[in-house]
């Protein structure tokens, strides 16, 4: 028999095997099966986009960049015709919420990886930052608007028990003051050598004369001055007085102590123990401390560390990248008398210096500190995260805090600001009130409230009525307005003012009259409220208020070219204002005695400023002094009453007399090296002047320590001479002084045993404005299962317990809302439960700019009983027992601000697509979890795809084999 050879194409064969293939690749991403427990009521679901890959990150930002809107629901295809428009809702969701992420991500590529300082990087993460924020209002739109059919989703978390994450102060009569010894508590401790004593007066309440009650170590004769015996010493004299206050020794346990080899922690030990003094108040006795004074205190904020950029790889980018190291912000506190110890845990301690505190990582920038009459320290500072508890609205707040003369926190205050603020200003009154002045972009509403009170048949009533103002001025919302807040001596606001013009300004000076007015300056690019026309380019501005916060006039002058008004100071009914006007330093005096016509009374030009900046003026025993630094080595001309001029740029300070007309008594002094003293902080106190800064070369009658040191001096401005200096580094050699206060014969003995001066402050306002970064007129809303909602809103005189009984009367009583003790903290906080097993309500946040949320520490959500796990509510109607309802857990607040900001950012998106994902799962497989797993579809969509290509592979070889390779 002959054989006979058939001919065949073998790639037939091979197509047929790939189509297989093909197919049990994309099993999963075609139509996928469902469940008999789906919803929908299909045997089909579409593909998820998660199974289908993803698109890049940097397309995705790419495209965001580019203009594309996060939610574009019409954009969204379906791999299966005629599933539920619910498939399609979360699609788009899960695309809109993806974009987000990789927008963030790139932010955070950017900040950590590296030079987020170069202009390109900045200009990227600014557009980043705004297309985030963009992002962030559709996908809150589209979650608040979309209506699903098969189930419901609310944009925030359900839960049966709310809490309020920021905590308002409770009463705390425990103080505890800073570390001064280490070792054990019986042995001699170095701060209590030498001569150490101080006065305590005790005011108790409901009695008009204070106890006092006098410590003198010296009585204790040669005991040994340990923490033990010296505390025992101080409560024997307590009780004597018949006072309940005590003393204790608070022990801190050493840690571990290592060291750093080859890259690796290694314990090499154990730190001692540390020591400090506590007190146990009670809160019917408010404790004053004195002591005699040692010499002036001055207290420096700085920043510290290396500012050395160096370059590095960046194994993502695959590029080599300029980093720029980050500084740490903190506060010392320096005594001209010196007499000072080193304490536990101090870095680069020199003498003189008693406090060190490293300040908050979201002070970002301190523009201002100015001391209290008590001896307390004012710092002014824009912050762009959490600060001291209280969580900001924006971008960027401004956190006005107050520190004891020992270095703690009294309180802090946020202003409240909805999207930029900076504070440029600060000033305390002789009567503890405080003003801080600015810019601000964006919402700063204002409310005031008034109480009237009226009498029907014997009985008294009150009624509140609330004017509510925008809070914005000016045609472009997006330019910077100024502002001006005053607070009184407990940091209780009582009012701000918002003002501006068509075009920028911001506030830079701010003082108070004798009759509590407050006199703002600072520059505008054009015509201020209130003022009578521009002369061009920036002008210099002063407006008035009065003690209530009424605008009372306006000032407005200056050059063509570019012009400012830097400090302002009033003495009796006459205002000094010292500014730069086109180049040169002008001071102008107006008569206030008509608080409605400031009339110009004289002008000074003292010369040009040569680059320099104006930090302060001051008028004292008939004089005007005024400081800086410059580049001009003849202000005032020069002359016999001047100081020599060291070269480049000094530190300086000049005096003229009241009324500018006498030259007699002219006088300048200059204080620096032949390098550069640039930004310096300048501080009058009468007739003598401190500078602080940072230089890198030499001056005489000090020692280059470090890189760039930080420098300390008092002259005395009428002789010329150096009266007191002081010359220090830190790490890495390097320390930039921010800000300067000085405290005249503000040292004593009290510094090395970590106590403060002045009284004691065991509570903090309660109000819900002073203790979080809410303002008046914020509000949130109460919507129930019909869709019908009620507006909370913040009132000034609103505390926890006021705001928990407006929520209850609001909520119909479905709720259960509480005042708590917050654990381990002498902090209350906000407790909202439903009233009963079938009550309950959905807490959704405020309108733009104005939500009061946030600042409380509250979350959008649904708040309901853990056993309720029917489904509920929704915005726009009530749902059937038959939908699933899913919290997304989406925070629409966050932001990319800095790096712990976007880590919050990224972990709220995450737990977003993981609900989006979990309620896609829903709507596939019903309640059947046993078929939610989506890897293990994975698993068996790859092994079926690996089998066929197993199978494919065989097929191809034996028909080679067959047709012997042909």
């Amino acid at each position: 028999m002959a054989l006979m050879t058939v001919s065949f194409d073998t790639s037939l064969l091979t197509s047929y095997f790939n189509s297989k293939v093909r197919a049990s690749s994309g099993a999963a991403n075609a139509a996928a099966p469902t469940t008999a427990t789906s919803p929908t009521g299909t045997t089909r679901a579409p593909t998820a986009p998660w199974e289908k890959g993803g698109t890049p990150e940097d397309t995705l930002v790419k495209n965001i960049l580019s203009g594309k809107s996060f939610i574009r629901e019409s954009a969204v295809n379906l791999d299966l015709a005629g599933a539920s428009n619910d498939y399609k809702k979360l699609y788009t969701l899960y695309t809109g919420l993806n974009s987000l992420r990789a927008v963030a991500a790139k932010a955070q590529s950017i900040l950590t990886g590296g030079s987020p300082d170069s202009i390109s990087n900045k200009t990227e993460l600014n557009s980043l930052r705004r297309r985030f924020d963009a992002g962030l209002g559709e996908v809150s739109t589209y979650v608040k608007d979309a209506d699903y059919e098969h189930l419901n989703l609310i944009q925030g978390s359900i839960t049966d028990k709310l809490k309020s994450t920021v905590g308002i102060a409770r009463t705390d009569t425990a103080y505890f003051a800073k570390d001064i010894h280490s070792g054990t508590a019986t042995s001699e401790v170095e701060a209590f050598k030498g001569n150490v004593a101080f006065d305590i007066s005790v005011k108790r309440t409901g009695t008009t004369d204070p106890i006092n009650v006098h410590i003198d170590l010296a009585e204790m004769g040669s005991e040994t001055r340990s923490m033990s015996s010296v505390v025992s010493f101080i409560n024997d004299k307590l009780k004597a007085a018949g006072l309940s206050t005590k003393f204790a020794v608070q022990r801190t346990a050493g840690g571990d102590k290592t060291v750093e080899v080859n890259g690796k922690t290694v314990k090499v030990g154990t730190n001692p123990d540390t020591f400090s003094l506590k007190i146990q108040g009670d809160s019917t006795e408010a404790l004053t401390f004195s002591a005699a004074p040692t010499g002036d205190s001055v207290f420096v904020v700085q920043k510290t560390g290396d500012t050395d950029k160096t370059t590095k790889y960046n194994k993502e980018t695959k590029k080599f990248e300029t980093v720029t190291p980050k500084q740490t912000t903190s506060m010392v506190k320096f005594s001209t008398g010196g007499d000072t110890v080193s304490a536990p845990g101090d870095t680069y301690w020199t003498a003189g210096r008693s406090v060190q505190n490293d300040l908050e990582g979201s002070i970002k920038t301190v523009h201002q500190t100015v001391s209290g009459p008590d001896g307390s320290v004012y710092v002014l500072a824009d912050v762009d995260g959490t600060t001291e508890g209280q969580t900001i609205k924006g971008t960027q707040d401004v956190a006005l805090i107050k520190y004891d003369s020992a270095g703690n926190v009294v309180y802090a205050r946020t202003l409240g600001a909805a999207d930029s603020a900076t504070g440029y200003a600060l000033s305390v009154g002789d009567d503890g009130k405080v003003a801080i002045a600015g810019s601000v972009t964006g919402t700063l509403a204002t409310v005031t409230t008034t109480t009237s009170s009226y009498t029907v048949d014997g009985k008294t009533f009150t009624t509140t009525s609330t004017k509510e103002d925008s809070g914005t001025s000016g045609t472009n919302k997006t330019l910077a307005d100024s502002f001006v807040t005053v607070f009184d001596s407990a940091g209780q606001e009582m009012w701000t003012k918002r003002f501006g013009s068509t075009d920028e300004d911001a506030a830079l000076a701010v003082t108070f009259g004798s009759d509590g007015s407050v006199q703002v300056a600072g520059k505008t690019r054009s015509v201020m409220q209130g003022g009578v026309g521009s002369a061009g380019g920036w002008d210099a501005y002063i407006r008035s208020f009065d003690s209530s916060g009424k605008a009372t006039a306006t000032v407005q002058y200056g050059t063509s070219g570019t012009d400012q008004a830097s400090a302002v100071k009033v003495d009796g009914t006459t205002l000094y204002a010292a500014g730069v006007e086109d180049g040169n330093i002008v001071l102008r005096a107006y008569d206030i005695s008509d608080p409605a016509k400031p009339t110009l009374t004289g002008t000074r030009n003292l010369g040009g400023l040569g680059g320099g900046q104006i930090g302060a003026i001051d008028v004292y025993n008939g004089k005007v002094y005024v400081g800086g630094s410059t580049g001009n080595d003849s202000i005032l001309g020069g002359g016999s009453g001047s100081t020599a001029f060291h070269g480049h740029s000094d530190a300086f300070a000049a005096t003229v007399s009241t009324d500018f007309a006498s030259t007699a008594g002219d006088k300048v002094v200059y204080y620096g090296g032949a390098g550069e003293e640039k930004n310096v902080k300048v501080q009058f106190t009468d007739g003598k002047v401190y500078f602080a800064g940072q230089t890198e070369g030499e001056i005489d009658g000090t020692t280059k320590i470090g890189e760039a040191d930080a420098y300390l001096a008092r002259m005395d401005v009428a002789s010329g001479v150096v009266e007191w200096s002081q010359r220090y580094s830190g790490k890495d050699g390097e320390v930039d002084p921010q800000a300067m206060a000085v405290t005249t014969n503000g040292a004593s003995v009290l510094d090395k045993l970590g106590l403060p001066s002045g009284t004691i402050e065991y509570k903090d306002s309660t109000l819900l404005t002073s203790g979080t970064s809410v303002r008046a007129g914020d509000s949130f809303y109460l919507r129930d299962a019909g869709g019908s909602q009620k507006k909370i809103m913040i009132e000034a005189n609103d505390t926890l317990d006021t705001l928990a009984k407006k929520i209850q009367r609001a909520a119909g009583y479905k709720l259960k809302v509480t005042v708590a003790k917050v654990t381990g903290k002498a902090e209350s906080q906000l407790v909202i439960e439903p009233q009963n097993k079938t009550s309950q309500m959905e807490i959704v946040k405020g309108p733009a700019g104005k939500d009061a949320l946030e600042g409380l520490g509250l979350t959008e959500g649904l708040v309901r009983t853990a056993e309720d796990t029917s489904a509920s509510s929704s915005s726009k109607k009530t749902k059937t027992d038959t939908e699933k309802l899913f919290g997304l857990k989406f925070n629409a607040d966050v932001n990319l601000n800095s790096e712990e900001s976007i880590t919050a950012a990224l972990k709220t998106l995450d737990d977003a697509l993981k609900n989006v994902r979990s309620a896609y799962r829903y709507l596939r497989y019903g309640e059947d979890t046993t078929s939610s797993d989506d890897s293990k579809k994975k698993t068996s969509s790859a092994g079926s795809a690996a089998y066929w290509n197993a199978q494919a592979s065989n097929y191809s070889a034996a028909l080679s084999r067959l047709t012997g390779g042909a």
